[in-house]
């Protein structure tokens, strides 16, 4: 059975980024996965936080033309965030001290990483390709414990 992954931004920018500190660490892990023939899912809230990253901030035109490549030919798999999952996503969102859940609060957490949790829940992920702990207390697993 193919496992699926849902893919977070901070591994795409990893991946892209040759200067991230995760730079290497990404690259093994996604040639791990695509070995292992894995299945990654793209929500597209994550691809629209990575594309106005690499355009925006980073200024890296190369990364967003290549993203927009993918897509138009059907090379990724997206699963697009519909209002059912947008009211998943945000009743996980707890921002910084939130009396319902001040462990999970977290300015570092956004609404973008809530819906990765939303979508892998829906679809019953084996886990996130993401280097960030905050899915680890959301009951996934990370993709280098799957490999």
């Amino acid at each position: 059975m193919i496992k699926k992954v849902v893919i977070d931004s901070d591994a795409i920018y990893a991946i892209y980024n040759h200067n991230d500190p995760l730079h290497s660490k990404a690259i093994k892990t996604l040639q791990l996965l695509n070995k292992t023939q894995v299945q990654l899912i793209y929500p597209t809230s994550v691809i629209f936080e990575v594309m106005s990253l690499f355009q925006r901030v980073l200024s890296a035109p190369s990364v967003t033309i290549k993203m927009v490549d993918l897509i138009s030919r059907d090379l990724l798999i997206i699963y697009a965030i519909d209002n059912e999952l947008l009211k998943e996503a945000t009743n996980i969102f707890k921002p910084a001290g939130s009396e319902q859940a001040p462990s999970f609060g977290s300015k570092k957490n956004t609404l973008v990483d809530c819906s990765v949790v939303a979508v892998a829940k829906k679809i019953k992920a084996d886990g996130v390709f993401s280097y960030d702990e905050f899915y680890k207390k959301q009951g996934l697993k990370l993709a280098e414990d799957l490999i």
